[in-house]
């Protein structure tokens, strides 16, 4: 005990100290680049921040609580200043590094009964700076999440992506939704196909459910695609006659490839979320 309060009582004094020298080395270590350009000033405070919680979270009767309370916190603001996770747990690394160098500067351990004293104090700051790990990669990932979840906010709308709606009833509005679009595109193209002769401008409207489609299915959503590309030349074939075909394959074509490249975007959105998102327990 008495070697973990020379350590307490040395973090809690010399602090200040401790984190000058962490500074010095923070910003010349190759494994924290982004730190290099970084002054003294503005890093020096997050090392000192740690080391005036040091007693708190050594001594607390609960160090997972203690530790999750401090290095949450202390991870949200490294990610808020754009440092890198590896780095900002590298950072840290060597805030553990530099408190036992200052010890053994200090002659802090000096005794043969301290120095084996100090292996309790070891493994006490081990299991701390385990917590720490935890925490950090944890709370990393968690503002990864709402920082993809915020940007991609008007598409996830779109997407009906939202927490608001179970996955059968979000299933369910797509296919009522989805159902209503396709009606309204075949009572278009057989209006402008059938009444008026042309096949001018309302073609335009019919992207509408093909990018959902491919949006809310991926893949399968192409098959939107391929069915009104169909029925817009059989359309073509059995109103438009004497009407070249040449416009209205085109067009089919489009509809296949505009739907094609949005349901691999799509697919590269689910993916990108489903990284940073936890599965559930089986």
């Amino acid at each position: 005990m008495l070697a973990s309060m020379k350590l307490i009582d040395l973090v809690e004094n010399s602090g200040e100290q401790i984190a000058r020298q962490w500074s010095g080395d923070v910003i010349k270590n190759q494994r924290t680049p982004f730190y290099h350009n970084l002054s003294k000033e503005r890093i020096i405070p997050q090392a000192i921040q740690f080391y005036d919680n040091f007693k708190r979270i050594f001594t607390a009767k609960n160090p997972y609580e203690a530790a999750g309370e401090f290095f949450s916190r202390y991870a949200e603001e490294r990610y808020n200043e754009g440092i890198p996770m590896h780095e900002a747990i590298y950072a840290l690394v060597l805030m553990r590094r530099h408190i036992w160098l200052y010890a053994e500067f200090q002659a802090t351990f000096i005794t043969v009964v301290e120095q084996r004293q100090a292996l309790d104090t070891v493994s006490r700051t081990i299991l701390m700076f385990d917590y720490a790990m935890y925490f950090i990669t944890k709370t990393y990932q968690e503002q990864m999440r709402r920082e993809i979840d915020r940007k991609l906010g008007p598409i996830n709308r779109i997407r009906l992506d939202g927490p608001a709606l179970g996955g059968k009833e979000k299933a369910g509005m797509k296919t009522s939704i989805m159902a209503a679009l396709l009606a309204g595109s075949l009572i278009l193209t057989y209006y402008f196909h059938a009444v008026l002769g042309t096949g001018v401008i309302f073609t335009h409207l019919l992207y509408i459910p093909i990018v959902l489609a491919s949006l809310w299915w991926t893949r399968k959503g192409i098959s939107v695609a391929l069915f009104l590309g169909l029925i817009l030349i059989l359309s073509h074939y059995f109103f438009l006659k004497g009407v070249p075909f040449t416009d209205d394959i085109i067009r089919a074509f489009m509809f296949v490839m505009i739907s094609t490249v949005v349901a691999f975007l799509s697919e590269g959105l689910v993916t990108a979320k489903a990284m940073y998102t936890p599965s559930p327990p089986k």
